[in-house]
């Protein structure tokens, strides 16, 4: 699957577009897309998302780096199987995808929303490895269990829901968001995930009491590594006020603040602030 992934030096300056494929793991299937040339970034998208959200990062920074973008296990195009859609789970899955693509190398890692979080929980398990870290419009866990929203409606009706919605999904999700300005193979890959995926993995990573232990351990991250914590401000997904509680934990990270652009304002602006970020720091 990941033959090739170091591209030669001739080829640098042409155009990256990320090739997928598969990484088989004891559960199945996981969809892993990659290309570029230099040390790896690991890309981990948010919530619905798939690798595909990061096809646009790499097209500006693939001649630096191999980005490599999987698809989270429930997520995308990778399998969804009827498992614990834990932390543990999650980062199990990374840990094989970086083995195979970087193994001792060192590893850049960036994440949007949710993706963040999980990058985080990665690099604090292994901060040896990590070259930098960013993380793009993270939401700060409140371990404080589900909000009332998520207690309040039944499961059955959930499901009910999930289903109808992705069923449609194709008629309705799909043109919406194109119109919207994102792309359709981006769209279509958001209604691929399932309830059970979704809800599990939201609550291990936001909801549940034990991740806000965990995430204290990046503090051990050096300060030669470079950190970015970057939102917009008319984000009404993730507060510009989570900022502040992650820089509590990294001090020394580079904080930006887009005027707009919203949750998506990655998409909406075609990378500009991590591509700045990332093209600016030393050769590995």
């Amino acid at each position: 699957m990941f033959r090739s992934l170091l591209y030669p030096r001739r080829m640098a300056r042409r155009e990256v577009r990320l090739r997928g494929g598969w990484l088989w793991l004891p559960w199945g299937r996981m969809r892993v897309r990659h290309g570029g040339s230099g040390p790896v970034l690991l890309a981990v998208h948010g919530l619905g998302g798939s690798g595909r959200y990061w096809d646009g990062l790499a097209r500006r920074v693939g001649h630096r780096f191999t980005v490599v973008a999987p698809d989270l296990a429930g997520f995308g195009r990778s399998d969804k199987p009827r498992v614990e859609y834990d932390r543990a789970f999650h980062l199990e899955n990374l840990d094989a995808v970086v083995r195979r693509t970087a193994g001792q190398g060192p590893v850049f890692v960036a994440g949007h929303s949710l993706g963040a979080v999980f990058g985080t929980l990665w690099a604090s398990a292994s901060v040896g490895q990590v070259g930098a870290l960013a993380l793009a419009a993270a939401p700060y866990p409140s371990g404080e269990g589900p909000p009332e929203w998520a207690r309040r409606h039944p499961p059955r009706a959930m499901r009910l829901a999930a289903r109808v919605a992705r069923a449609a999904w194709p008629l309705v999700g799909v043109p919406v968001g194109v119109a919207r300005g994102y792309p359709a193979a981006l769209v279509m890959d958001f209604g691929r995930q399932r309830l059970h995926s979704r809800m599990q993995t939201m609550s291990s990573a936001l909801w549940d009491p034990g991740v806000t232990q965990e995430l204290r351990t990046i503090r051990a991250i050096p300060t030669s590594v470079p950190v970015l914590l970057a939102n917009a401000k008319d984000d009404r997904t993730v507060p510009i006020a989570d900022q502040e509680r992650w820089a509590a934990l990294l001090p020394h990270a580079e904080r930006r603040a887009a005027d707009d652009g919203g949750h998506q304002f990655l998409l909406r602006t075609d990378f500009q602030a991590l591509v700045d970020w990332l093209l600016a720091l030393p050769e590995a």
